[in-house]
């Protein structure tokens, strides 16, 4: 009888990481309505209870913040933009890491920690000390891979603008 055995399977992914023009935002708004619907359809978000949610923005909002200063950077895979990720300068040394969302079928795959290293990268660039984000605190797996990456948890606190416990993280760049 032969034995069972375990593979691991290796999966070798060409990406690529670019910084988005104007004129190719709606396609990574595309990604971010796919990414951001999973969290609503879990935490019942709707256009009305969380209007600011990246699942609602528009394609007007998203110019609005390119044009506004932030960055925007998108993972391709075989062309396709997989993932993608807003960081803005909120202060003199810290920026904000805004709109991270990897489609689901490309979770898993080392896509969004490859986003993360890029962005920490490019902070330090423009003179950042720190990324900041702000996320779901209930949301377990993803404050998980979070910390994985290296955010560490500095405050939790609810407001009037988010229907939800907020967790805010930071990273040293």
């Amino acid at each position: 009888m032969p034995s069972k055995r375990n593979f691991n399977a290796v999966i070798i992914m060409k990406f690529q990481i670019e910084s988005l023009q104007v004129h190719e935002l709606s396609l990574c708004l595309e990604t971010i309505h796919r990414a951001f619907r999973i969290n609503c359809e879990r935490f019942g978000f709707t256009k009305e209870n969380y209007p600011g949610c990246a699942a609602f923005m528009t394609l007007d909002e998203l110019i609005a913040d390119k044009r506004g200063g932030a960055h925007v950077y998108a993972i391709r895979v075989d062309g396709l933009i997989a993932g993608c990720v807003t960081l803005k300068r909120i202060n003199t040394d810290t920026y904000a890491f805004r709109r991270f969302a990897v489609l689901p079928e490309y979770q898993n795959l080392g896509l969004g920690k490859a986003l993360v290293q890029h962005c920490k990268q490019k902070a330090k660039e423009y003179g950042g000390k720190r990324m900041q984000l702000l996320m779901v605190y209930d949301n377990e797996p993803l404050r998980k891979l979070y910390e994985s990456y290296g955010f560490e948890l500095i405050e939790t606190r609810r407001d009037d603008e988010h229907p939800f416990l907020c967790g805010i993280y930071e990273m040293n760049l």
